[in-house]
């Protein structure tokens, strides 16, 4: 299956977001992540196919390190291409993240004029990659509003103590996004990123609803399957 998002939100019509999922028909296992033991032709048919039938140009990838670097696309194109995220204003350039719990976070100016796609897990939360993101999107006189996409839900992320201390040491207002039920600790991802968005002025920001692994069955999730594979979400300028 794959979904050209439609969200509700104040942002020109000339932004596109296409998230792909598990299966599209007749495969069933429509991955599009290089890594590990993933198959590369199949890979490459899978994004051949995606680029053939849905996309304007050949989608731009990024060597995903769960870190905080935001490449600008616009500035320099030769610079290196590990990082967590792409800004462009070019038309019909397609910039793309893979995840399978964490979030793929897109910024759009409300007039259509830049986007912003990231890669934020846990640790791009810590290391703030949407305050990086927002040193170059302030460089422009714009409105910006965000959309999360399919994530692991709070309800499913378990993680210990040490890393609430690590996020409660950085900003004390992270303890609210901690959550005890029995004796699982409970890590909310999407409001620490909600959080942190508004803090950098975003306050429209829109969700997808989707959970990786209770939608496992539509979605990829690191945390149910333990493998490599991935789903995109790929953003372009009409």
């Amino acid at each position: 299956m794959i979904n050209f998002e439609e969200i509700d939100w104040n942002v020109s019509d000339s932004i596109k977001i296409l998230v792909t999922k598990k299966s599209f028909s007749p495969k069933k296992d429509f991955n599009i992540s290089f890594s590990g033991k993933n198959k590369y032709e199949e890979t490459k048919k899978n994004i051949d196919f995606l680029t053939d039938n849905f996309l304007p140009s050949e989608p731009y990838f990024i060597k995903q390190i769960h870190g905080e670097k935001v490449i600008d696309l616009d500035r320099n194109i030769f610079q290196s291409y590990v990082a967590d995220g792409l800004v462009t204003s070019k038309k019909k350039q397609v910039i793309s993240i893979l995840t399978a719990d964490c979030m793929p976070i897109v910024i759009s100016s409300i007039c259509g004029s830049i986007i912003c796609v990231l890669h934020v897990g846990r640790k791009g939360l810590e290391f703030n990659i949407i305050e990086s993101a927002f040193k170059i999107l302030k460089n422009y006189n714009y409105s910006f509003e965000a959309w999360i996409g399919p994530s692991i839900s709070k309800d499913y992320y378990l993680v210990d103590e040490s890393i609430k201390k690590i996020f409660v040491s950085i900003d004390k207002k992270y303890e609210e996004f901690f959550l005890k039920n029995s004796n699982n600790l409970h890590m909310d991802l999407s409001g620490i990123a909600t959080y942190q968005l508004k803090k950098n002025n975003v306050n429209n920001i829109y969700y997808s609803g989707l959970c990786t692994v209770k939608d496992c069955k539509d979605l990829y999730s690191f945390r149910k399957f333990s493998d490599e594979k991935r789903f995109g979400t790929f953003v372009w300028i009409e």
